[in-house]
């Protein structure tokens, strides 16, 4: 009898067929687990360096603090993201803490995670040196390590959409039903990760639809369990919606949104994340050699080559094209962040055209230039506060413990973050009018109107300026009825006023004022202060 087994297809490595040497081999392992080590460590370390933003202040303190029931609550009424995130936190924190290194531990761990997937996904789309292209490229990318010491759920998106990323290719070249049901497995998760994975997931299943549609047998059912499981989030996205979250995001220009995206992408958030214009310096030479990466691939790419970059491409570019389709019907959520879905996939784009079989040496020496940049860069942020968020915990040691009732005026995503830090009872001042007799204003500068807005009775009592931050005290000899309305006028040079109330008496009076219309982690927070 004829032996009829057909031999599955497997990745052809066109470019390097004497890699499988043991030398080699061993070369190639080392470099594999020296970019690894390089990218956790570049993750772990600075991890406490920086103090919590506002979005890691909601995470820490008012949705995993309590029960499972309560965090699941909280995800639904009080945030934008699906809650895949916020399960591992919780349990994550019982275990390591909500301390800065403690929480952001688990989003470095993901993110450290992610950097070996680019070995996988290189070599299975065309060599090794694609390979250990690309995992260099993710260990030291900016944006990547950014979100890798974030307390959200972006260092689990961008892993799983590399994850999902990597059995799509896998699947094109195998056909086997395995590698569809692993995709189907990533995908779910990177959609139970953040909502814009809707967007890549969803131009993979169409691409997997059409070149596999005589593995019907196969592929329904991995297709209907990644729309079984988007279908079963689409209720707490309605729940969800509010624009109160996420309204601001349409204030800015669409196409400077987008080019904000690619300046981060390129070097991490150094813009209006941190209350800054983005440093468009840092990305020039990082966007040469993105862009030389592309025409290499373009121009001198192998067959495999070009098929690598054209599913890097659409997956990539689909992710901001449907984006911003989105937006112009209404739905406009496009910032850096949400976007991460697409920078895996056009860094497999990158990778190829620095590791292609037909500029070796000079792609290598470019590539290593990119990496050794961008680690330069990483190392750079660490020690320079001016491109950090904006260090609250260091305004709330500046401010020191309240001495007597007082009014802290910050802007709106500055109030949870300093609460969150002075820890003495400080909460959101939701009415008014209350007695204080000290005013701090907080921001990175004071106009001379908001001091004329201010009751005779205070006196200029000090100024600390810290990096980006200036804090005036106000204080008066004797206590001042002042409404909210009076302080909301003050300017502190970041948009929208907070007005945040500090103090044991103001716990006591918020308390029996504000307990029916403030939040239940409010009020949980004033009753633990107040004893």
């Amino acid at each position: 009898m004829h032996d009829t087994t057909v031999s599955l297809p497997t990745p052809i490595d066109d470019s390097q067929p004497h890699e499988a040497a043991p030398t080699r081999h061993w070369v190639i392992v080392l470099a594999l687990v020296g970019l690894t080590a390089a990218g956790a460590a570049i993750r772990f370390i600075p991890l406490g360096i920086q103090s919590f933003h506002h979005d890691e202040v909601i995470t820490v303190m008012r949705v995993i603090p309590g029960s499972f029931g309560h965090m699941l609550h909280e995800v639904k009424v009080s945030e934008s993201n699906p809650p895949l995130y916020y399960v591992l936190a919780w349990g994550w924190a019982k275990a390591f803490g909500r301390d800065e290194w403690g929480i952001r531990s688990l989003s470095a761990l993901f993110g450290a995670l992610t950097v070996p997937l680019g070995y996988a996904i290189g070599r299975q789309l065309t060599s090794r040196r694609v390979g250990l292209v690309l995992t260099g490229l993710l260990a030291f990318n900016p944006m990547l390590i950014w979100y890798s010491q974030e307390a959200r759920s972006y260092a689990l998106l961008v892993f799983f959409g590399a994850l999902s990323f990597l059995f799509f290719v896998r699947a094109l070249d195998t056909r086997r039903g395995r590698d569809l049901a692993l995709w189907a497995v990533a995908s779910a998760l990177a959609m139970g990760s953040h909502y814009f994975a809707f967007f890549a997931v969803g131009i993979e299943a169409v691409w997997l639809a059409v070149a596999l549609r005589d593995r019907w047998k196969a592929l329904l059912p991995a297709l209907a369990a990644v729309g079984a499981v988007g279908a079963s989030l689409l209720p707490l996205i309605a729940a969800q919606a509010n624009p109160k979250h996420i309204g601001w995001i349409a204030d800015g220009a669409l196409s400077t949104r987008f080019y904000q995206t690619g300046v981060s992408f390129l070097i991490g958030e150094t813009g209006h994340i941190i209350g800054e214009p983005p440093r468009v310096q840092y990305a020039v030479l990082p966007a040469i050699a993105v862009g030389l990466a592309a025409l290499v691939v373009l121009a001198i790419g192998t067959r495999r080559e070009r098929r690598g970059g054209a599913l890097g491409l659409a997956v990539g570019l689909g992710v901001l094209a449907l984006a911003g389709a989105a937006a112009l019907v209404g739905k406009d959520y496009v910032v850096e962040r949400n976007l991460l879905p697409a920078l895996v996939p056009l860094a497999v784009v990158v990778a190829l055209g620095l590791g292609a079989a037909r500029v070796r040496l000079a792609g290598t020496l470019v590539a290593v230039a990119l990496c050794s940049f961008w680690l330069a860069f990483d190392v750079y942020v660490t020690q320079t506060p001016n491109l950090q968020r904006l260090d609250f915990r260091g305004a709330a040691a500046a401010l020191g413990p309240a001495r007597a009732p007082r009014a802290i005026v910050s802007w709106r995503l500055a109030g949870d973050p300093l609460r969150w830090y002075l820890e003495d009872g400080a909460m959101h001042w939701f009415g008014g009018p209350e007695r204080v007799r000290e005013v701090d204003l907080v921001g990175k500068r004071v106009v001379a109107e908001g001091r004329a807005n201010l009751p005779a009775a205070f006196r200029p009592a000090g100024v600390v300026r810290m990096g980006r931050l200036t804090i005036v005290r106000y204080v008066s000899p004797r206590p001042v009825m002042l409404h909210l309305k009076e302080l909301a006028t003050l300017r502190t040079g970041y948009g929208a006023t907070n007005v945040v109330l500090d103090g044991p008496p103001a716990s006591r009076l918020y308390l029996g004022r504000y307990a029916k219309t403030a939040p239940s982690f409010e009020v949980s927070r004033a009753r633990a202060v107040a004893g």
